[in-house]
């Protein structure tokens, strides 16, 4: 299956995320037919991934008084956006597979003893840790609007240098 007509009930696809990136770059409301224009992609596909980018609540769907189009818009505050994708994301993606890899370990009898059973049961319990952390991460930065203004505040990355080799 091809990445762009992947369904977003497995992730952000190459058209939402096109959608989006129109709204909040330009900065501007628009029609469906606007963005069907400006990214010439179909209206069956504009339309899913429209209704998929309201209900995440990346963006919000409204209607001028006597007009009868849809207007789109996305929220100015690129923090609360990118909060609400991220939130978004660990709920239909990661907390689903750390469900499969709980229901793969279960499935693995607890008498079979074999390597090839231990290996098996190692690899999923170490991508269960792994998965353990960054839920502890998450919780962390994203339990709250403040937590993640802390975070953006007192977390600091590494300057990367410039050709020159002044960092900047």
């Amino acid at each position: 299956m091809e990445w762009g007509r992947m369904s977003s009930s497995w992730g952000i696809n190459r058209t939402m995320a096109q959608l989006h990136a129109l709204l909040l770059i330009t900065g501007q409301d628009l029609t469906m037919d606007e963005m069907i224009e400006r990214l010439h992609i179909s209206r069956g596909n504009a339309s899913m991934n429209l209704r998929d980018l309201t209900e995440w609540g990346v963006i919000q769907r409204y209607r001028r008084p006597g007009d009868r189009k849809d207007i789109y818009r996305t929220d100015d505050d690129i923090v609360q956006m990118f909060t609400r994708v991220v939130r978004e994301r660990k709920r239909r993606e990661i907390d689903p597979t750390v469900a499969a890899i709980r229901d793969c370990i279960a499935l693995i009898p607890e008498s079979d003893q074999s390597d090839e059973a231990n290996i098996v049961r190692r690899r999923l319990t170490i991508l269960i840790e792994i998965f353990e952390i960054i839920d502890i991460v998450f919780q962390e930065v994203f339990r709250s609007d403040e937590s993640i203004k802390y975070s953006m505040e007192n977390l600091t990355l590494p300057k990367k240098k410039s050709p020159e080799g002044s960092t900047g």
